[in-house]
This record gives structure tokens, sequence and C-alpha cells, in this order.
């Protein structure tokens, strides 16, 4: 495709000579390695980023391009002459599905991509540079100055659709999603060069007119690129904490009557962790050092249980804490014992016993091999009622 070989400066020898000098003249090489060689599209090409990071960036990208109509009709409104209305007319006609026979729109597309991938942007808030970029785009084509929105939207959003959209394409099929899930990138991939190419030749027309016009232009599509530089940093980043809630996440006594007649199964794509012991995570090592003793997470996208392994070598004790919810342990190796309050619980293999919420306890291995327990809780239903799971180590404990 024309407007992905331009773009990618590695491959200009490949591409038509006149196609090539088009873009070359538009865009800054220096702007297209920002996103050719940036970390979080470059995990989603090679196969290391997760799925949750891949949910993070459509998440931030819908709430950018939920407004892509709204773009367009403030750049529609910057135009007095019937030619380059019906030009950029046929690009909504194409977002809004009109003509269509039928046909999903683009938007449609792309809400079907999202809850088949499992996001739903009204969970997450906007990341400050995601409302950043999404109102530089609209101050942008709300400008008198037609370049300035032609340039925003051609040179900053359609013409790099693929750099943006391929890694996505990429990511979702290697996580098994079908052509449902992807189609929406594969179209603009594909066959959606054309509202660039549009686009292009407006901006062109006026800088015939007007030369010096030309510099606006590419200062503008410079920007726009940086702008979803910011974005995508911002996404990466986020990769290591938690996303900001959105306003509207939970329910209050207003709307108790949003209860649904009837239950639709959602089975998430990820519905095993194999070899739990045999592979140490980040999160795994984390933990364990703040816990002070060997422990490996379940990672299941249960919203309201959790698992663990956890690990008592020979005369190894946790430390003492507390929480708000509950725990049942099961052992699965090993002889030991648990000061739970005031009382001692003497172990072993094929036992279970149970943590009351906020009692005091530790564990001990009392054996000459390592213990081996699973400990499930129902903290995740604490967190998501509110982020009221509660958890405190203490310095001083006085065993019975």
């Amino acid at each position: 495709m024309a407007i992905t070989q331009a773009l990618h400066a590695e491959h200009a020898a490949r591409m038509p000579a006149s196609v090539g000098a088009i873009w070359t003249k538009w865009l800054r090489q220096e702007d297209l390695r920002l996103l050719t060689e940036h970390p979080l599209l470059v995990a989603l090409e090679d196969g290391t980023a997760s799925l949750e990071l891949l949910k993070r960036l459509l998440a931030q990208h819908s709430h950018y391009s939920r407004h892509f109509t709204r773009y367009l009709c403030a750049l529609l409104g910057q135009f007095g002459d019937a030619r380059s209305i019906r030009a950029l007319l046929a690009n909504l006609r194409e977002e809004m599905g009109v003509d269509e026979d039928g046909q999903d729109t683009h938007a449609e597309m792309f809400q079907r991509s999202l809850r088949l991938v499992g996001v739903d942007p009204n969970q997450e808030a906007a990341l400050p540079a995601t409302a950043q970029l999404r109102s530089s785009m609209l101050a942008y084509c709300k400008s008198a100055d037609p370049m300035c929105g032609l340039a925003a939207m051609c040179l900053g959003a359609e013409a790099i659709v693929p750099l943006i959209y391929g890694p996505i394409l990429h990511a979702l099929r290697r996580f098994g999603f079908g052509p449902e899930a992807t189609e929406f990138f594969r179209l603009h991939i594909e066959e959606d060069e054309e509202h660039a190419i549009t686009m292009l030749r407006m901006m062109e027309e006026i800088v015939s007119e007007h030369p010096a016009r030309g510099e606006v232009g590419v200062a503008v599509g410079s920007e726009m690129i940086r702008r979803r530089v910011e974005m995508l940093d911002a996404v990466w980043t986020s990769a290591a904490a938690p996303m900001p809630a959105a306003l509207n996440r939970s329910h209050n006594s207003s709307d108790f009557w949003r209860v649904p007649s009837s239950l639709t199964a959602n089975i998430p794509i990820r519905l095993s962790h194999p070899d739990v012991m045999a592979v140490s995570s980040a999160a795994d090592h984390k933990f364990s050092g703040e816990r002070k003793h060997r422990v490996h997470i379940v990672d299941l996208p249960s919203h309201t249980i959790s698992m663990t392994i956890g690990h008592l070598e020979i005369g190894e004790a946790t430390g003492a804490h507390r929480h708000n919810y509950e725990t049942l342990i099961y052992v699965l190796q090993g002889i030991g014992s648990s000061v739970v309050g005031d009382r001692v619980v003497e172990w072993k293999a094929g036992d279970a016993f149970y943590i009351p919420p906020w009692a005091v306890h530790r564990h001990q291995n009392s054996a000459n091999q390592e213990c081996i327990y699973i400990a499930c809780e129902n903290a995740p239903l604490l967190q998501n009622l509110g982020g009221i799971a509660l958890r405190e180590e203490l310095s001083e404990f006085n065993a019975v």
C-alpha cells in the first residue's frame, strides 16, 4: 500500500517515486521514527506486549476516536466551496455508514472490536495526554485556516493509520482474535488510504496558491504526531500502574433499578494460567519481597476471589499481618502452624483452615521440608466494591 510504504523510510526504495516524494515533503522522518520505534508499538509488533497493555491502548484510543465525526464536521465548516465539501463528505458518509447497503459504520466496527476484546472505555478515564490529543485535534479542525484542520486530520491521523493500526492488528491476531475483532483495523490498513490522499490533494491545492502555507501544514502535522506519541508514552508508562477510574464507573442508590432480567456469559479470552509455580513474574517477585517469603500469584480474570501459592522454607515464618478480607488456606505439602488472633492452628498436608477478617495472623513451617499452600481470598471483591480492601503489616506480634 502506498501510504504504508511511504511512511516507512526503510521501504522507500520499493515505493512509486512520486508517492514517496509527496509524503516525504509533508511528513518529517524524525516524527515518523517516534512512531515506528515507539516501545509500545514495537512490543505489540514483536509479541512482547501483554493483552492488558493492548486493552489499555484500545481504551485510550477510543476516548480520542469516538469524536472522529466531530473533527470532520468541524473541518467541513471551514470550507465554502462545493468541491471541497463533497470531498470531505465522502469520508463522513463512510464513517457514518450512509448509502452503504446496511453495512456497519466504522464506529460500529470499532465498538464490536472493543466488545470482543473485552474493553469497556467507560471503566477507564482518559489520560491527560489522550485528552490533550483530542482537544488539539478539535481545535485545529475548528481553525479558520483550513490548512490547520487538513494537516491535523491528514498528517496527524489518516496518513499514519498503518503505523498505529498495523501493530494493533498483529497483536490481536497473535492473541487469537478472529475477523470480527480485527475487521476495523484490517479495513483501515488495507482499503482506507483514499481519505488521506483526498486531504493531501486539498492541501496541495492550498499550497499551489499560497506556497508559505505548506510550512504551516508540516508544523501542524508534526505537532499532532507528537501529541499521539505522548498518548502512547502515557499508555506505555501506565503499564506499571493502575489506570485511573472513570467518574461514572460505579452505580449508586439512584440507579439500583439498572439490573438486567437475564444474564449473559462473558467468557474472557484467558481462562488458564499454565505452570503457575514454574515461572515467576515481576509481580511475584515484588509480592514475595513485601511478604518476605516466596509467593506465586495465580493470574486469572476473577473479579471476586484471588488465589496465591505460598511457600515456606524449613524453619521459615511469614510476618505478622492482618487484612479485612477473608482467607481460606489449603495445605498442599508440609507441616506447620498458624497463630490466628489468640489461637494456634496446627496443620499438615491435606488440611484446610480459615483466617477471619482483621484477625492478626502468621504462618510457620514446623517440619524438615518445604511447606506449600494455596490461599484464596475475597480481596478483589472488596477492591471492586470501591477499593476497600485493607492490609496491615505488624512489626510486633505476641504469639500465645
